[in-house]
Order: structure tokens, then C-alpha cells, then sequence
């Protein structure tokens, strides 16, 4: 049994189909979500955000926003979203770097917060664009 899933940004409606299970990284930890569930709303942490329609899995990179899970819809609002096949090694690699060296310097807390969230970010942009490299299959659901 599938479920409608609207993912969105502020700025794009990047998929409104249904599909049969979406896993997710909250700001309580990872959850699953399959036709039927108990409607719950929670915060989304920087994450692998996974969704399956069929025999096909597709991946995105998600950073922050908001996620209603109601029984047969979810709705997932996000700061920031992209399709695995997005992902820029290059880019990621080079704001994780940039990071690293600005942490070896003195700098004010706030600074440190805002750098270790980079590394956080761009360390699971990384992972995601590792995976779909050693997979070489689909990262995202077609429009």
C-alpha cells in the first residue's frame, strides 16, 4: 500500500507521488514510515533522507525543516534538499576541508558551532554521493 509524499522547499515542490516507505534522520533520531502510521510532526536533522516506491530506492541530502506524518500522507518541508545525483563531490569536499582548517584556528564558540555543522553537512553529502557511486543506480524519483 503506497502514501502520497509532498517534499518541498521554500522555493520547489521537488516530488508530489506516492510511494511505499520513506526513512528519515529527526532531531530524535532516524524514523520509518510506512502506510497507516500514528501521525506524529518532528524536526529534521542534517540527513540521508531514503524513499521507496516499488522495487526502486532514491536518495536525498536533507538539511533541517519539518515532517507531518499523517496515515496516509506525509509531508516533509525542508530547509535544504537535494537529489543524490545533485550532490557535488567536489564542492563538498572542499567546504569539509575549508572547515577543518578553520576549526585548528582560534575562534570565537559560535564560529566552532557553525563550522561543526559544515563538517556535519558536508560529511553526509560525502556518504550519500559515496553510496550512489558504489550503487551507480538512480537518485532521485522522476517528476
Amino acid at each position: 500500500m503506497a502514501f502520497m509524499l509532498s517534499l518541498m522547499t521554500q522555493e520547489k515542490n521537488l516530488l508530489s507521488e506516492e510511494v511505499d516507505y520513506i526513512q528519515a534522520k529527526g532531531v530524535d533520531g532516524e524514523f520509518g514510515v510506512l502506510t497507516g502510521h500514528t501521525p506524529f510532526l518532528t524536526l529534521l536533522d542534517i540527513g540521508e533522507f531514503l524513499v521507496r516506491k516499488k522495487d526502486s530506492t532514491y536518495s536525498y541530502f536533507v538539511a533541517g525543516g519539518v515532517v507531518e506524518v499523517l496515515p496516509d500522507r506525509v509531508t516533509v518541508l525542508a530547509d535544504t534538499i537535494e537529489r543524490a545525483e545533485e550532490i557535488d563531490e567536489r564542492r563538498a569536499e572542499e567546504a569539509r576541508q575549508n572547515a577543518l582548517e578553520a576549526l585548528k584556528q582560534p575562534i570565537s564558540p559560535e564560529s566552532r558551532v557553525g563550522y561543526e555543522q559544515v563538517l556535519k553537512r558536508e560529511g553526509v553529502r560525502l556518504r550519500i554521493f559515496a553510496r550512489r557511486q558504489s550503487a551507480r543506480h538512480p537518485g532521485s524519483l522522476e517528476e
